[in-house]
């Protein structure tokens, strides 16, 4: 049998890597691979054999064949989350509490049912696939992503189920290695959830984003002195909504940043986004009767009371001292609607 240092020098040439690139990709110090490849390290610890084989992205068999020259057991990989469509932005800290507290190492202890909240379209599902990813790739979980039909968990490996349904409560009774991570416009109410708002990107993180998706139409398009202003209040009239960032990029085509900023200034809820009006109906339509005035009295700065489910739904944020409504919420409630009710001199466009 070839022993661990030349069947992983094997492996790492043939996947194309230098000794830097897969201690990046595996988390592995380089010094560590360098050992272990001229044989001065000869029995490497399990975790080791086990970022290495993901930095690598050995397929069952190759994993095995390295553990066993490692003098090891392979551990199962399990199902892995899909792979996503580019890299995230701006989401490096909350990822990170996702993981720990999924995998108990945040503060209190491990939590197994957590709830991503947020307003429609600002990054739930991008977040839990990053989180998934990491459960997967650096820790070896299984995972279960939005399965069709009732979940089947192996209760011999750690396992997050990532839906946007409401899971039922016998899972994590039947299931002790079990995890559930929900993607809702609201909390589900469940025993035992702990709530994760998400709030919209930063503008820094805002402004990134929305170049990456303006490149895609504009492949020449640079920020700069001259339209740093613009490009700021672009992402801030859009409170840092990534899907309507996404929107936005767009109208590069035929709109310079300032004129789109005058655009927007005007009414952010542009009237051709049929797609960010329904997003923004589908997270007010979770609001009963109360929670509708409240939001109102926020708008016309009458705020008052408890305001948290206003705020973990995404619709309202801190200001200071005080609360304010998203520029986004705010337009989609105050817009003119001849033929809804009025109420306190606002046009309440509330789905039925």
């Amino acid at each position: 049998m070839r022993d661990f240092g030349e069947l992983l020098r094997t492996h790492r040439i043939r996947a194309g890597l230098t000794q830097q690139q897969l201690a990046d990709f595996a988390m592995v110090s380089v010094r560590a691979i360098r050992d272990l490849e001229c044989g001065r390290t000869r029995t490497p610890r399990a975790e080791t054999v086990r970022l290495l084989a993901e930095g690598l992205r050995l397929d069952e068999t190759s994993r095995a064949d390295l553990a066993k020259a490692g003098g090891r057991t392979a551990a199962r990989a399990g199902a892995a989350p899909p792979a996503p469509a580019g890299a995230i932005v701006g989401r490096e800290v909350e990822t990170a509490a996702l993981v720990a507290l999924l995998s108990g190492c945040a503060a209190g202890g491990q939590r197994r049912l957590v709830t991503i909240t947020g307003l429609s379209g600002v990054g739930k599902t991008r977040l839990a696939l990053e989180a998934a990813g990491e459960l997967h790739f650096r820790h070896g979980w299984s995972v279960l992503w939005h399965p069709a039909s009732p979940p089947s968990a192996d209760d011999d490996q750690d396992t997050v189920l990532v839906t946007d349904r409401c899971p039922e409560p016998r899972l994590l009774a039947e299931h002790p290695r079990l995890r559930v991570l929900v993607t809702a416009l609201a909390p589900t109410g469940l025993p035992g959830e702990h709530v994760f708002p998400l709030s919209p990107l930063s503008d820094e993180a805002a402004v990134r984003l929305l170049l990456t998706h303006v490149h895609r139409v504009r492949p020449g398009f640079r920020a700069e002195p001259a339209n740093q202003a613009a490009l700021t209040g672009l992402v801030k009239e859009l409170d840092g909504l990534p899907s309507a960032l996404e929107f936005a990029a767009g109208w590069f085509m035929v709109y310079s940043p300032q004129h789109l900023l005058e655009r927007l200034r005007a009414n952010p809820v542009d009237p051709t986004s049929a797609h960010l009006r329904d997003a923004l109906r589908r997270s007010l339509s979770t609001l009963d009767e109360d929670g509708r005035r409240r939001l109102v009295d926020v708008i016309e700065n009458r705020a008052h009371g408890d305001l948290r489910d206003l705020v973990v739904r995404g619709l309202v944020r801190r200001a200071g001292m005080r609360y304010e409504a998203l520029n986004l919420v705010r337009a989609a409630v105050l817009e003119p609607q001849p033929d809804r009710d009025f109420t306190g001199g606002v046009a309440l466009s509330w789905p039925c």
